[in-house]
């Protein structure tokens, strides 16, 4: 008792419609996630940005920029909204 059995998705890559809807009214998006679940997402957004991921994530994906640090993260995200630091 107390363990997940089993699931059903009910909406497969919520996470990237959910970017998609936003760029249909004309977002420009900048996305931040740490794993597998949240690639597709941060491959659809203008910015993605891996946050803290595992390094096997890392290794898979050196297009997206990673940062491990929340202020490396305010900055990457300043710099894509074009403030200066």
């Amino acid at each position: 008792e107390g363990i997940i059995t089993d699931y059903k998705i009910r909406i497969s890559e919520m996470k990237k419609k959910t970017v998609l809807a936003f760029k249909k009214l004309n977002y420009e998006v900048i996305a931040a996630g740490d794993s597998y679940n949240d690639v597709s997402m941060l491959l659809e957004a203008k910015h993605g940005i891996l946050f803290r991921p595992p390094n096997n994530v890392i290794e898979q994906f050196p297009e997206l920029p990673t940062v491990n640090e929340y202020d490396e993260l305010k900055d990457l995200i300043s710099k894509y909204l074009g403030f200066s630091n």
